[in-house]
Order: structure tokens, then sequence, then C-alpha cells
């Protein structure tokens, strides 16, 4: 990977080295480093990575129609080994028997062959080029038109041979088309960073870090999606083709948006073709524009998942996790409900039954009455329960925002008298965060613990407190010293009975349904015994587990809107000409879309959980935002676009709407989903500021 790394950088470079002449220089050059040699499917990833270094480079090289060239003539054609020697320079190009022409070719000009296959598989022939006629536009160096030669070499080609080319090569489109926008965006991050204006880094502008994180956001799901579908390639994996095609959506999309918004950034030198920007931009809009010239072996995304009974292919980030899901998925099979996505209350049976199979409180140590699970196998949990939408939200929660501080913070008192209990799903709580003038900024808090003699006597307003109705407990954030130098350092946590003198609730009906409520503290005095952690060490206690909450918060979201999709698709595949319409309609693209969206909450959710296991603290932290601001853009995208899809019944909330009534609640919802644990805005200028912009 370094070698032909140094090779680009000393063979390919803008404006002056990256035209035809250095390209079929290129090619010779990289067959002699074997880049071209004979490969298996345990290569695929070796060659993805080559793909990833030429999209870098904005460099048209074809890795991949080499590996596809030698898979479908087999190792004894005496071309792979003139392939693998760079004496054939070749390309793979859709077309039969009669075909004399190519009309758009990706590094034709440099080409000496192209392979012509048959979509469907058939008698596939190795042609000459007998000549190129360069395409002036975008790409650079131009595409070609090729005239083609007698056939010199024919292979009979399986279908699902001809499948896993055409995969393949579109793979490699978007992967090369990714990383010439991962490489704009870095250095739009880097340039961000020194450009001043106005006195100030561009890089804090709140303009900057919101475009940046997006675009940080977005390019790391497609990464991962196409990871994904590599991966399953490799293991020849059946749900292959279809990781494939959700991968290309995401990046068809995605790619030329990461790649335009770094402009905005980088400015007018990006502009002009001294600057490698500017060839990136070519790079990334012509590997998207080819993309239709291979046509995908069982149609797109929505064609697949309609057209039989395919699901998103499930993602998990250890077998513990896999395990776990499909545990919780039996069990919430066995213990169908009739709830809705917020359903009111609890069901004490389901949450007996969860108890009693140790699932609450399992992340725990084993000192403390748990089996020390990963996170990963508790996102496994809340995902199935949300999307099966299982009425046992409030214990599962107090699990990890309660519990958790309480095991590593907690005194021996504390701990004997609400862990059990949590355990058992008998405890409930509210949350106590949010004020009407500090919303999620903890720094702005006004809400006041004095300490008077053994206890606290707290004071001020917590505002949009869900379950506070209901709560025994609210697990409240304090400010203990107003002086404080800095003012995170002066929060303090308590747990606070809700039948504490001095506390009153008024509550107000959420556009989800759900009845939040504004919480007044009016001299409410506690025993000192509410204090969790240390005095003024209240952020610390709050943040040390936050990563991990927001990944099992961001894990409920993606349940929520897989539930969405899976419920969108049935309705379309139960009529799929009066919903999606005809293969290429504009309703199965947008269809194509919310699959390509779900499934990159799911890829981005299970990099996190490896991180947050792993037990990098920093990274763990970055990827969980970014999941958990993905998760919360997917259940409002899933709902819009499902109501376009299902027309206007999906606005009903009967079981018989299309959607069985889950497109208009989650749309209700989304509202809720990019405001709870701190706004989408706020967790992108998180990430930005983890980026290094400030």
């Amino acid at each position: 990977m370094e070698e032909i790394t140094a090779l680009l950088e000393r063979q390919w470079h803008f404006p002056d080295r990256a035209d035809d002449a250095a390209l079929a220089r290129l090619w010779g050059l990289a067959a002699d480093r074997g880049c071209f040699g004979p490969h298996s499917a345990g290569g695929l990833p070796d060659t993805v990575a080559l793909v990833r270094a030429t999209g870098a480079a904005g460099c048209p090289l074809p890795l991949m129609d080499a590996l596809a060239a030698a898979e479908l003539l087999g190792q004894a054609s005496a071309f792979t080994g003139r392939v693998a020697a760079g004496e054939v320079r070749i390309l793979v190009a859709a077309g039969g028997p009669q075909t004399a022409e190519v009309p758009f070719a990706e590094a034709g000009t440099a080409a000496t062959h192209v392979l012509v296959l048959p979509p469907g598989g058939g008698l596939a022939s190795v042609r000459p080029v007998d000549f190129a006629v360069p395409l002036p536009g975008l790409a650079s160096p131009a595409w070609a038109r090729l005239r083609l030669g007698a056939p010199e070499a024919v292979a009979d080609v399986g279908a699902e041979a001809a499948a896993r080319a055409f995969s393949l090569l579109r793979l490699a489109l978007a992967v090369r088309a990714t990383a010439a926008a991962r490489r704009t965006h870095d250095r739009s991050l880097a340039h961000a960073k020194v450009r001043r204006q106005f006195g100030r880094a561009i890089g804090g502008f709140g303009a900057v870090q919101q475009r940046a994180a997006a675009r940080e956001i977005e390019l790391t799901a497609g990464e991962l999606l196409l990871a994904d579908a590599v991966r399953r390639h490799a293991a020849g994996a059946p749900e292959a083709a279809l990781a494939t095609e959700l991968a290309v959506h995401h990046a068809a999309s995605c790619a030329p948006r990461a790649q335009v918004h770094a402009h905005h950034t980088l400015g007018a030198n990006a502009y002009f073709e001294e600057d490698e920007a500017a060839w990136l931009f070519r790079r990334v809009h012509a590997d998207v524009a080819l993309l239709p010239a291979l046509p995908p072996p069982y149609g797109t995304a929505a064609d697949i998942l309609t057209g039989g009974s395919a699901a998103l292919p499930a993602v998990d980030a250890t077998e513990p996790a896999a395990r776990m899901r499909e545990e919780v998925r039996a069990f919430c099979a066995a213990n169908r409900t009739a709830g809705g996505l917020l359903t009111k209350g609890e069901d004490p049976a389901l949450v007996a039954a969860l108890a009693a199979r140790q699932w609450l409180g399992m992340v725990w140590p084993a000192a403390e009455g748990g089996r020390g699970a990963g996170v990963s196998e508790q996102m496994a949990l809340q995902n199935e329960i949300a999307y099966h939408q299982m009425p046992v939200g409030v214990p599962v929660a107090a699990v990890s925002v309660v519990g958790a501080p309480l095991v590593k913070y907690g005194t021996p008192e504390q701990k004997a008298e609400h862990l059990p209990r949590i355990r058992e799903g008998a405890l409930t709580f509210c949350l106590g965060y949010s004020e009407p003038e500090a919303s999620s900024d903890l720094a702005a808090l006004t809400t006041t613990a004095v300490r008077d003699g053994d206890g606290w006597v707290i004071n001020g307003t917590k505002s949009w407190i869900g379950n506070a109705e209901s709560a025994e407990y609210i697990w409240l954030a304090a400010r203990t010293d107003p002086d404080a130098a800095l003012p995170l350092a002066g929060i303090s946590m308590f747990m606070v009975p809700m039948a504490t003198a001095g506390i009153r609730t008024e509550p107000h009906q959420a556009l989800s349904g759900q009845v939040c409520s504004t919480v007044r503290f009016e001299d409410a005095r506690v025993a000192g015994s509410a204090l969790v952690g240390p005095v003024n060490r209240g952020w610390q206690v709050i943040t040390d587990t936050l990563a991990h909450e927001r990944l099992l918060l961001a894990s409920e979201l993606a349940g929520m809107s897989r539930r969405q999709f899976d419920e969108t698709l049935a309705a379309v595949r139960a009529d799929p000409a009066g919903t999606a319409g005809p293969p290429g309609s504009h309703r199965r693209e947008l269809l194509s879309g919310m699959a390509a969206q779900v499934q990159a909450v799911q890829v981005l959710l299970a990099d996190a959980a490896r991180k947050a296991e792993s037990g990098a603290v920093h990274t763990a932290r970055l990827a969980s935002a970014l999941a958990g601001v993905l998760a919360a853009e997917a259940v409002e995208r899933v709902s819009r676009d499902a109501l376009d899809v299902l027309g206007p019944a999906a606005v009903l909330g009967s079981p018989d709407a299309p959607g069985a009534g889950a497109v208009e609640e989650g749309l209700r919802v989304s509202v809720l989903a990019f405001l709870g644990g701190g706004t989408n805005d706020v967790q992108r200028g998180l990430v930005a500021r983890s980026l290094g912009l400030s």
C-alpha cells in the first residue's frame, strides 16, 4: 500500500503529470509492482485499498477491472498473465457479442483491450482497442469512445460471476469517489485551522464547523458502508450485492456533496486547477457519473428489497452482540405488544421478564450484580426493544443513565439501595438536566443546591422532563459552587426523590404524544445521601458515562428508523406499482436512499461500539457523536420520504394505514430525536472541535 502511494506521488501530479501518457506509464509501473497480479476473493481488500489510494490521488487507474478480468477469465488464461505483466491494459465494459463500441471509457486512451461482459452472463470476449476518440469534458484524463476489434479470447461466464464482476466494478467507483472527497475534506480541515479571516481562524466559525461535521459524518458512514460491502464480497456472503448497492447509493449522493462543501471551506484557491481540489472535484463527479454505465446486477437497493424477502443486512460490532440481538428478537416475537414508539407507561410483566433474563444491569461488573457484558450487547438490546416498540423504556434507560454513575461513584449505601431495584426494573426516574434558558448546556444551568447542615436545599426549574409525573426519582444536575472559575466545575449530581416537599410538576403534551413536564424546586430539602459523587465534580460524573449513554440513545433511534423503514417496505411489497412505481422511478430512488441511511446508522453504531469496548475514549466519544447525529437525521428522513413513497394515507395513525401508523408517528417523534441528548447542532459542534476546529 505504501509503495503504490509513493508511486502515485512520484508519477501522478496535477496538472503537469496527469494526462493520458502519464496514466499509461503509471499502468506499467504499477504492473511491475504486482498491482495487476492474480487475485482471489481473499485479495479483494488489498485491491480496494489500492483503489482508495488512487481515489485520493484523483487517478483513474482501473485496478478493479484487472481483478474482475482475472476472476472471469481464470488463472489459466494467457490474458490473465499478460494483464498481470502490464502487457495488456484491460477495461471491463457491459455488452454482448455484437458490441463493437464502448461509448464512455475511463482510462480509454491508455487501454489496449476491453473485456466485453454480458450483464446477465454468457459469452464474454476480450477485444483489442482499434482506436480511441477522446471525449473532453469533466473527467481528466478525458473519457474516450472506444472502437473494438475482433475477439482475441472468449469465456463462458455464469450469471453469478457476471453479477459479482459488475457489483465489484460499481463498488470500486464508489470507493474511488469517496476517497477523493475524503482527501478534499481533510485538506479543508487543515485549511480551516490556519486560514484567518476577521482576526480568527475560520475553523472557529459556526457555519464552517457545521459543514465540516456534516461532511465527516457522511464520509465516515460511507467508508464504513463500503468496508462492509467489501467484507461481504470477500466472504462470498449472499447479501453482498445488496450491501454494495447500499454503499454505492450513499456514495453517489454524499461524495459530490462532501466535495462541494469542502470547496466552500477551501475558498477561491481550490477553484483553480493549480490546486489538487479542482482535480479531485473532477474525479468525484466523473466516477459518480459513470455508475449507470455499469448496470447493477440485481437492480438498485430498492429493486432488491421490493422484489423479494431480503432485509437490510444485519450489522453488529461483536459476536456476543449478534447473539444478544437474536435472543431479544425471539423474546419480542413471543411477547408482541400493540405499543407505539413512545408508548405511555411500562408493562410490568415485560419488565419482570427482562429482569428475569438478567438483561437489566448486564453491563455492570459482577460485583455489582452484572456480568460485565459489553456496551455492544446493551446497544443490541435497546435497538431491538425500540424496533419492536416494547413498553419497557424507562427501566432499561435507568441502567445506563442512573445505574452506571452509581456503579462508579455511588457509596456502598447508595449502591445497596438502588442497584438491586434497577436490576429488577423497579426504579423509575426522570432526567433533570435541561432548563428554560440553558437547554442542555450544563455550563449555563442555574438550578442551585446549597448546603444546609447535613443536607441540601434546591431551588430552580427544569424543563421538558419526560416521565416526571410518574418518576420516583429525578437524576438532577445542580450548581453547588456559583463562583467556580470554570462553570462546569461548580456542578454536582443528586438522586432526588420526586416526593420531596417543595417539588411540583406542570405537565405539557408534546408533539409526539408524550407528556413532558416543567419541574420546579422551591426550597426542596434533600438529605446529604442524595449527592452522588464528589461535590462540584458532577460534570465528570456525567461525562464518564456520556459516550455510552449517547450510543444507547442512538441505538434506540436506529431501532425506530429501521422499524419505520421495514413498515414502509412491507407496504411497498404489498403494492409495488401503486407505491414505489417501476424500476428507475423517483420513489424507488427515495426508497434506496432511506435504506442506505438506515444502514449507514447501523454501521456507524457498530464502529462506535467497537471503539467504546476497546477503551479508546476520545475516538469512542467522537464515534458516538457521529452516530447520534445521523441516527436522529435518519428518523426524520425515513418518515418524510416514506410519506412521499406511500402517499397521503401514510399520515394516518391507524394500524391498517400504509406503514401501520409508524410513519406519521415517527415523523412527530423526529423533532425529539434531534433535540434529545443535546441538539444535533450542538453535537456537530462537538464533532468539529474533535476534528481540531475551534
